[in-house]
């Protein structure tokens, strides 16, 4: 069995990820997957009329998401043009829905899933509470904040082996221990997302570490207006001239949709 690694605070909520490869085409599938849709949406809030009090409130929520443009067969979650996101306390139950979805569909579709749980800051301060967490942008209804992107990464072993503080530091401005040189860190590097991407870190409910599957799941929602804002800030945390620390990531496939009331 795998074992846990730097294990985090006790979770708040947990979130499950369903990605859906349909294996038939047309009506009768979409049919299917409906029904399928409103047999497990049934006791749970439905997070497209989601708005800011969201996050303060005790809710099970299902979210329905559909692929933006083309779709690819490199992996299971890139395949898949339609998510379901559902949320709760009580991580069974999810389970349980997944179970459901499963059932209901059968054959006629592949189903792969990813799981997180939200747990307080690892890395934080008043000073990136004033930076980063208080001009955050607020959740807002998909009627609004149309697009979501689900991103899951792994940080390296290496990453793991540093002392907390020094991964700590990676967040701030500082010195980079390779070039010597100045560099902006994460926090900086991301800035322009800050008040215009609703932005969710989701760490594996097990731990870190653990083969085959994620550390960290990223979960963003934006509206149209911002859709390339999301680009650059990708592009400045990748750039490890900036963020040193992406020099420890290895991402996964990067999925990209649209939040729709019901399929």
């Amino acid at each position: 069995m795998a074992t846990s690694h730097n294990p985090s605070p006790a979770a708040t909520a947990f979130t499950r990820f369903i990605f859906i490869v349909g294996r038939e085409d047309g009506e009768a599938f979409l049919g299917r997957l409906r029904g399928a849709g409103g047999a497990i949406a049934r006791g749970f809030f439905n997070d497209f009329d989601a708005d800011g009090a969201r996050d303060t409130q005790a809710r099970e929520a299902i979210q329905f998401l559909v692929a933006e443009g083309e779709i690819y067969p490199d992996s299971v979650m890139t395949a898949a043009a339609h998510v379901v996101q559902v949320t709760g306390k009580y991580r069974p139950k999810l389970e349980q829905v997944e179970v459901e979805l499963r059932r209901r569909l059968g054959d006629a579709a592949g189903v792969f899933s990813i799981e997180g749980a939200e747990r307080p800051p690892r890395y934080s301060s008043a000073e990136m509470q004033d930076f980063a967490y208080r001009p955050a942008a607020p959740r807002r209804s998909g009627r609004q904040a149309v697009h979501a992107i689900i991103l899951p990464m792994n940080k390296t072993a290496d990453w793991w082996a540093k002392p907390a503080l020094e991964r700590h530091a990676y967040f701030y401005p500082h010195a980079d221990d390779v070039t010597g040189c100045a560099v902006r860190g994460h926090a900086q590097a991301a800035a322009e997302g800050i008040p215009a991407l609703y932005r969710r870190l989701l760490h594996n409910p097990d731990g870190y570490q653990r083969p085959g599957e994620f550390d960290f799941i990223t979960y963003f929602e934006h509206d149209q207006e911002h859709a390339e804002i999301f680009d650059r800030v990708h592009r400045a945390l990748q750039d490890t001239s900036q963020n040193p620390e992406w020099r420890y990531v290895r991402e996964g496939p990067l999925w990209r949709g649209r939040r729709v009331l019901k399929w």
